[in-house]
């Protein structure tokens, strides 16, 4: 019985490191670096690429928000690639490069649809800028986007940049709960990028050194993979919270389920893919940053489980009591910590306020996410997905 107990007291450890420790030691490194030399006359030609499947509805407004960014016309274009698409996406597309003429809008066209690997791929052939930005079609830019990325690429040992993502939706109760989530995500990612690396780019605010983003087609989330190999090749991944995406959650339980499940899913393969990489860890980054903020979370939800099934085991009442009351003790703790941080590394944007109301709310976005973790191996053990992405309707 005695192992039974030191497995409980050390699964409540990784649980509060993922869920609240990790982030607090994140948000402690992140108030206790200097800040970073800028230098806003370093001005790279940036190639703009926006995969896009039946993106009709939104097209035409996400190329108006890239041309409006505050960077020099003569220095970045805009590359749409239309992955397939069967609706008018094209038409669209080519409307807009009929209307303006200051900007450089192309239109790449994939007559088969092959998914977001392949449609970066496609577009990095006719890119024309030493740096890539990727995108997707239903986001939108701050305006001062380029012009806070690109500095970070003066340092030759800088492969890659990711801004940051906000939820512009927050009045639902599972968007005001992914706003939270993303807050805690913007604490770790300040921690992770000046300590070594992220753990990932934003997928659809990430930057890179052309001769460095491969994607591959039969890789699930690019953006994750793309990261691990340019970390793997020496260059530092590095988080600019001033670039500023805007997105809208999916809103209904059935969406969030397919958008998170495809995270998840493409977080295990991508962890069996580079398990070479993580199994004999030389830097910050294969030691503490993947294995804390990414792998850790594909086994949370065994761990959950494992919890209870053994205070069962042990059968003792007193002793499952103590074990949970001083488990809660330390994750209050840390929760209480954590929301200090939040206050001072959030307060030029902030969306979501913590308060007993939002527990209910956040602990069903919790859970919501653990149980697609569990849908996420079920798949990946039965082969069952493609690298093609699903569009959730309610985030159009």
């Amino acid at each position: 019985m005695d192992i039974i107990i030191i497995l409980q007291y050390f699964f409540s450890f990784l649980l509060i490191w993922q869920f609240v420790g990790y982030s607090t030691l994140m948000g402690i490194i992140a108030l206790k670096s200097k800040p970073e030399n800028r230098d806003y006359n370093y001005q790279p030609f940036v190639s703009i690429i926006v995969p896009a499947y039946n993106e009709e509805a939104v097209i035409g407004g996400r190329i108006e928000n890239l041309l409006n960014l505050d960077y020099p016309n003569d220095k970045y274009e805009i590359l749409v690639v239309d992955d397939g698409s069967t609706d008018n996406t094209a038409g669209v597309v080519k409307k807009k490069m009929e209307e303006q003429h200051q900007l450089e809008v192309r239109l790449i066209k994939n007559v088969e649809r092959k998914g977001k690997a392949s449609a970066v791929t496609l577009g990095k052939g006719y890119a024309r800028g030493s740096i890539v930005l990727i995108t997707d079609a239903n986001s939108s830019y701050d305006e001062n986007v380029l012009k806070e990325m690109m500095l970070h690429f003066k340092n030759p040992k800088v492969g890659a940049v990711s801004g940051r993502y906000i939820i512009s939706n927050t009045t639902g109760s599972l968007t005001s709960s992914e706003a939270f989530y993303w807050e805690i995500e913007h604490i770790s990612l300040l921690g992770e990028s000046r300590l070594d690396s992220v753990s990932t780019v934003i997928g659809t605010i990430s930057a890179w050194r052309k001769e460095l983003l491969k994607s591959e087609a039969k890789t699930i989330t690019e953006d994750l993979d793309s990261t691990i190999q340019v970390r793997r090749k020496g260059y530092k991944i590095k988080y600019e919270p001033n670039a500023v995406v805007y997105e809208t959650s999916a809103t209904t339980t059935k969406d969030q389920i397919t958008q998170r499940k495809r995270t998840s899913l493409g977080t295990i393969q991508n962890m069996f893919k580079h398990w070479r990489y993580f199994i004999v860890p030389n830097d910050w980054y294969s030691l503490v940053i993947f294995p804390s903020h990414k792998a850790l979370t594909m086994f949370s939800s065994f761990i959950l489980m494992a919890i209870p099934v053994s205070y069962v085991v042990v059968g003792d009442i007193k002793m499952a009591c103590i074990h949970f009351f001083l488990t809660l003790f330390v994750f209050s703790s840390l929760v209480g910590l954590l929301l200090h941080f939040k206050s001072k590394l959030i307060n030029e944007v902030k969306i979501t306020n913590f308060s007993i109301t939002s527990i209910p709310k956040i602990t069903y976005y919790v859970l919501l996410n653990e149980y697609l973790i569990l849908l996420a191996w079920k798949d990946f053990v039965l082969g069952r997905y493609s690298v093609l992405w699903e569009k959730t309707e309610s985030t159009r």
